[in-house]
């Protein structure tokens, strides 16, 4: 729901909240939002209709049109009665089918492609990860081999030999790492 929409009702402001409702169905022919701004308006309002002033309605949907939803539209300003709120409810949903199908199908569109970008942003982590991973067995590779060579150079045999030794184990252990993740 609308936060205009609520501020308006919270305030009392009976007129704006019929102008707010007869408008929904336009903008929205589906009625999901209508209903719920209503149910809202309803709870809150204690004068948001008005007696109905005994008009008859066409109840020929042949008859019904763009022409005749207007007419039912302007007349809410003058009689905002449940009869005729109702009436404009059933009017706008077959007047203006063709905006509700175009509106499902837009709506329908923006799911799929949200979460197709889900699902891309998904494989964009994983494929990321997998870049990550393969960077970090390179650096074990690598500092393994620069450790075997500094061993090399260590005069201390015990300290040349433990840092040689740590050297062979982390390129042996990155190398082996680097070729798992290739084989993925």
């Amino acid at each position: 729901m609308k936060a205009k929409f609520k501020r308006v009702v919270d305030a009392g402001d009976v007129i704006s909240t019929r102008l707010f409702l007869a408008n929904e169905m336009m903008l929205d022919p589906r009625g999901n939002s209508f209903k719920e701004m209503l149910s809202y308006a309803e709870a809150t309002l204690n004068d948001l209709f008005e007696a109905h002033n005994n008009s008859v309605f066409d109840m020929n949907e042949q008859n019904w049109n763009e022409e005749l939803l207007f007419s039912v539209k302007n007349d809410l300003d003058s009689n905002f009665s449940r009869e005729r709120l109702d009436y404009y409810y059933e009017l706008a949903k077959v007047v203006l089918k063709d905006k509700a199908n175009s509106l499902e199908e837009e709506e329908k569109r923006a799911r799929t492609q949200s979460q197709t970008i889900h699902n891309d942003s998904a494989d964009d982590n994983k494929a990321q990860s997998t870049v990550s991973n393969k960077d970090i067995y390179k650096g074990i590779t690598i500092g393994g081999a620069v450790l075997t060579v500094a061993g090399l150079f260590i005069e201390k045999t015990a300290v040349a030999c433990a840092v040689s030794s740590l050297g062979i184990i982390g390129a042996a252990v990155g190398g082996y790492l680097l070729y798992n993740e290739s084989k993925k």
